[in-house]
């Protein structure tokens, strides 16, 4: 039995841009050690799917076309692709050389054919750059890239003549136990000349144990030179098999994130309890203290001080911004603003410049102007705040009624009381104030005074007269 080509292939019609490279990224992959309902290509590393760094890494060679072979069966890789590249499907999972032959012959470019998986989250580009560099100088019909490691075991040996030659490569579970003892391992990345990897791949057959179609085996049928290309970085060509193997490339994708922002002049001090997510932005002269976790989209100024414990996603934060020991979501932040610990902001918060919050305070879907100041223990929830206002320790806006959520509007300069809870909807002129304690219903005009209380009342020698009654005893 042979290999034969998807569906759909008429003839050997070339393609435009015969001489340019062309990526297929390997993306089929059952997955089953990953024991898990998503995908193993889109399981996230350092807030990325796989599947994108291998993406992330072809368009460092500016390819003429990116192809991903996918399973149809799978979901969401499609989404997660988001138009880039062209899907190619794989229906039947039955090997990685039988992965490549689905790519129909429109797209079988006579030039550099590179090979690489979606699971190899820590490949580089400057690696892929170099191996087709590499390969153009050798002129070779294939070059392959190779790491040496202490620990083999998983990976396909190569087997080399006593002259150092290339002669094989020998997958583990057909391999005999002196291979076994070889540390030079494949790492599954190549660059072909399609010239001749299309002609070999279809005479691909399956006779091994796991009866598939081996892509290591084209090296036997492709006619001309075999290179091979070592690898500087063994850590490069990490595979993800289970959930382990995923531990390990985000504890090794997390220091390159966090090396790189320190040669940028950002301030980690303590890069083993920090945790940045590959499209966070930090701005130079930043610091960001023990624990504290920057993950999504999202931007952060100069000259900022973030952490300790610190949780920040999808936000941004401008120059000169101090975040201390609190929860921002979707939230964004003008420059000079100070957030106190154990403070949450949820999505659609927006604080102008000066802005600043206290200890235990919640801000949602909220507009504060600036220099505004929160106090602690206060709940300031779809609500449009002017600038500098006060709002005062325990203020509340109560934005729902039990059926629908309603605005508060609070002026500029506005001084709200302590304790305060504003019944939207309402608004509070600017420069007006309201009594601590008071439970406003009723819109508050402009440089007014609200008070909503109680009189209070004095009961004297109600303490002596409280202690003086005598305990009632009960029967048992």
């Amino acid at each position: 039995m042979r290999v034969h080509a998807s569906a759909g292939s008429k003839g050997t019609r070339s393609p435009e841009t015969r001489g340019g490279v062309t990526v297929v990224v390997l993306a089929a992959g059952r997955g089953v050690r990953m024991n898990s309902k998503i995908p193993k290509v889109l399981h996230p590393v350092a807030g990325r799917p796989m599947l994108l760094w291998s993406m992330a890494a072809a368009r460092a060679l500016d390819p003429a076309r990116t192809l991903v072979v996918t399973n149809p069966a799978q979901d969401g890789v499609q989404a997660a692709l988001n138009g880039e590249g062209q899907t190619v499907p794989q229906r039947d999972q039955l090997g990685t050389g039988h992965a490549l032959a689905q790519v129909s012959s429109e797209h079988r470019s006579i030039g550099p054919v590179v090979v690489i998986y979606a699971d190899t989250p820590l490949l580089r580009g400057e690696t892929l750059a170099r191996l087709v560099d590499d390969h153009r100088k050798s002129g070779a019909a294939v070059t392959l890239l190779t790491a040496s490691l202490t620990d083999p075991r998983g990976y396909g040996r190569i087997v080399r003549a006593r002259n150092g030659a290339f002669r094989s490569i020998v997958e583990e579970k057909d391999a005999a136990a002196d291979e076994r003892e070889i540390h030079e391992v494949n790492s599954g990345v190549y660059c072909f000349s399609g010239r001749d990897l299309w002609p070999a791949l279809f005479k691909l057959e399956n006779k091994n144990r796991a009866d598939e179609y081996y892509l290591t085996d084209v090296m036997k049928l492709i006619r001309g030179k075999v290179s091979t290309m070592a690898i500087a970085d063994p850590t490069e060509i990490l595979g993800i098999n289970d959930r382990r193997q995923l531990a390990q490339a985000e504890a090794t994708m997390r220091r390159r994130i966090l090396d790189q922002l320190m040669e940028q002049g950002v301030t980690i001090t303590d890069p083993n309890t920090t945790f940045v997510d590959a499209d966070v932005q930090v701005g130079r002269d930043t610091v960001v203290h023990p624990f504290s976790v920057i993950t999504g989209e999202t931007t952060v100024g100069e000259d900022c001080v973030i952490g300790p414990f610190a949780q920040v996603r999808d936000s941004i934060i401008g120059d000169g911004c101090r975040v201390e020991r609190a929860h921002l979501e979707q939230a964004t932040l003008a420059s000079n603003v100070t957030i106190g610990p154990f403070s949450r902001l949820r999505p659609g918060s927006m604080l102008d410049e000066g802005v600043r919050v206290g200890t235990h305070a919640e801000i949602k879907n909220s507009h504060i102007g600036a220099g505004t100041a929160i106090a602690h223990f206060s709940a300031v929830l779809d609500s449009d705040v002017g600038a500098n206002a006060n709002i005062g320790a325990g203020t509340v806006t109560a934005n729902y009624d039990g059926q629908a959520k309603h605005r508060t509007e609070i002026g500029d300069r506005a001084q709200v009381g302590s304790d305060t809870i504003l019944v939207a909807p309402v608004t509070v002129g600017h420069d007006a104030y309201t009594a601590a304690g008071s439970v406003i219903t009723r819109d508050v005009p402009a440089g007014s005074l609200a008070i909503e209380r109680s009189d209070q009342k004095i009961v004297e020698g109600w303490t002596a007269r409280k202690r003086g009654q005598k305990t009632e005893v009960r029967k048992p």
